[in-house]
């Protein structure tokens, strides 16, 4: 019998060697970042380097995964967002998907059929298609990029679209009735402050541009900040902030006890989580 003592051996076995850098079928397997490396075994090589563990890990794919989230809203100074109505009350969460393109995509394929669906019962298709290309002529790109999620790999990363439409009048968009109408998706329209969304966007740009050993390095110059200045109890709080801002994000999640708790001051503290609406993605 023979015994593989090679970890990569054992990955390799069972690891195809896919159109690396390219559209392999209907998967894209090119990166926003550009031409990723691909070492000896086929394995596809992380472009913000090392994390410390190889393999796939929990994504789909070997090398870029691609997410596409929509933060939509409805109202001007007042906005409502349409969330997932979620049986963990004390968070909200964005409806998004993993795609197998996200190229030349309007919505992601689940969101899409929730639009279509829920506006077909009081409108024409004729008027749902209208509803719907005007809805994306509003669509603004908030981010494109490398995610900075905790499931990346050295071999497997996620890159997101984050796209946000807001429909000041409720013409198009807005119109989607999440009471009584078909609600596949289990959506709801929720006041949310705009500025807690925004502030967690520039987080997502931030976090993207830092490598994983600068993160590391991030906290630790965190820790030995709080050592020099505070106490020792300090780096504990040190270590506590910079690993919650080192975890990964894969859906926009506003905590709603600290919603509740900011209101107070006038702030609104925020934390994300993941969440996944896996498309057909799996290999």
């Amino acid at each position: 019998m023979r015994i593989i003592t090679s970890v990569a051996a054992v990955i390799t076995k069972s690891n195809v060697c896919y159109r690396y850098n390219s559209i392999d079928g209907s998967i894209n397997r090119q990166s926003i970042l550009g031409k990723y490396g691909v070492d000896k075994f086929c394995f596809p090589q992380n472009p913000k380097g090392r994390s410390g563990l190889r393999g796939r890990g929990e994504l789909f794919r070997w090398g870029p995964n691609h997410y596409i989230q929509y933060v939509i809203s409805r109202g001007v100074n007042v906005r409502e967002y349409l969330v997932v109505n979620s049986h963990d009350k004390k968070n909200i969460i964005f409806p998004g998907e993993f795609v197998d393109n996200s190229r030349n995509i309007t919505f992601p394929p689940m969101l899409l059929n929730f639009i279509e669906s829920n506006l077909s019962e009081k409108y024409p298709e004729n008027v749902v298609q209208e509803i719907i290309k005007n809805a994306l002529k509003n669509r603004i790109l908030r981010y494109h990029g490398y995610y900075a999620d905790d499931r990346n790999t050295d071999n497997a990363w996620m890159e997101t679209l984050i796209y946000d439409i807001n429909d000041s009048d409720d013409s198009n968009l807005g119109l989607l009735d999440t009471e009584h109408l078909t609600n596949s998706l289990n959506l709801t329209w929720k006041i949310i402050d705009k500025s807690v969304i925004d502030s967690k966007i520039e987080v997502i740009v931030k976090r993207a541009r830092l490598t994983f050993g600068q993160k590391v390095a991030s906290i630790i110059r965190s820790a030995l900040k709080a050592l020099r200045d505070e106490n020792k109890a300090g780096i504990m709080f040190a270590f506590g902030d910079a690993v919650n801002n080192f975890v990964g994000l894969s859906a926009i999640v506003i905590t709603l006890v600290d919603m509740e708790q900011q209101k107070k001051i006038s702030h609104r503290k925020t934390t994300w989580q993941m969440t996944d609406k896996e498309g057909s993605c799996g290999i």
